[in-house]
């Protein structure tokens, strides 16, 4: 059993929305954020009760929840209709129940699960789960996006994340996700920028982990013509200084996901999005080093062309350039 909890999986205190012994109590609250369910716990309520912690936030069109009962608890969700849920166990073991098989494992595990699988969770007393509740048909139009196919079935993930490097990958960007939305109200990201964080869950979900198109359409790429490629080029010379995203890039070229970055990926050997923070790091610092610019501060040309984190901004540019911002200011200074 493994009782420490990775905070950076959680959401802040802020976002708490019930802290309570009694299970009845907190069952409204959950059901507003995840839809009915059936609990059989092995004991809330009265003195010494353990306490329910639920903490809930909004990103784009995904919900995202954390929840601790401090009891061994069994739940079964009975709202998940046109949704798609993602349960990761950010601290102690959890199970999972689908069709008569039993999944288990400890912090880090993720789950898949949709209506059809009539999921059953178990929950240890010192379990915490993270939870992100996607409408089925955004995932369902990504994958159009993706893959340039129409489904005729409902899309159906495998339930477990098995794969190791699968798990590590998710559980990255859960990281980078939690940081954005834990953020100050002053850092809060903008209305794009949560449409761009939703559309790289739904895509690395799609990329990772296998799903009932994955091998039918993976192989299916269509090659993107220079045309179409000068446009996605285009494209992200015209909004660079907004927050773009994968799909709107791939609209404006009309084509896939995959075509686009299967052609990025042959004429310049980077990811379309890598392209795109590439491009932003050299105009930041091209505004550095003009003499114009010195009223301004770091921070205000880094937000400008859509660096939103600061620590990551200075990394990555330190990274490409080999210098810090700082130090490429300090120079130009010197130069006048």
């Amino acid at each position: 059993m493994m009782g420490d909890i990775e905070t950076n999986l959680l959401l802040s205190d802020r976002f708490v929305t019930v802290a309570t012994p009694d299970l009845r109590e907190a069952t409204s609250v959950i059901e507003r954020l995840q839809g009915p369910f059936k609990a059989r716990p092995g004991g809330t309520g009265g003195a010494g009760a353990p306490l329910i912690r639920v903490r809930a936030a909004q990103c784009g069109k995904v919900a995202l929840s954390t929840f601790s009962f401090g009891a061994n608890v069994e739940i079964e969700p009975r709202g998940l209709d046109g949704a798609i849920l993602v349960t990761t166990a950010v601290g102690g073991r959890a199970g999972m129940a689908v069709g008569g098989r039993i999944f288990g494992a400890t912090a880090g595990a993720t789950f898949i699960s949709q209506p059809e699988d009539r999921p059953v969770f178990h929950y240890d007393t010192d379990t915490e789960v993270l939870k992100l509740r996607f409408e089925r048909g955004r995932v369902e139009q990504a994958c159009v996006n993706m893959y340039d196919c129409l489904p005729d079935t409902p899309l159906r993930f495998d339930n477990v994340m098995a794969r190791p490097e699968a798990a590590q990958r998710w559980t990255a960007l859960l990281r980078f996700v939690l940081a954005s939305v834990n953020a100050t109200d002053a850092m809060q990201p903008s209305r794009l920028e949560t449409a761009g964080i939703e559309e790289m869950l739904m895509l690395t979900l799609l990329s990772i982990q296998p799903h009932n198109y994955h091998a039918r359409f993976s192989a299916k790429v269509r090659p993107v013509s220079p045309r179409q490629f000068r446009l996605a080029v285009d494209y992200i010379n015209e909004h660079l200084d907004t927050d773009i995203t994968l799909g709107e890039i791939a609209a404006a070229a009309g084509c896939s996901i995959r075509s686009l970055a299967r052609a990025f990926q042959q004429s310049c050997d980077t990811s379309p999005m890598q392209y795109v923070q590439k491009l932003r790091l050299q105009r930041i610092r091209a505004e550095l080093l003009r003499t114009q610019s010195a009223g301004r501060t770091i921070a205000d040309i880094a937000y400008h062309w859509g660096c939103r984190h600061l620590g990551e901004f200075n990394r990555k540019y330190r990274e490409c350039f080999g210098e810090t911002p700082s130090d490429t200011r300090q120079r130009s200074r010197a130069l006048c």
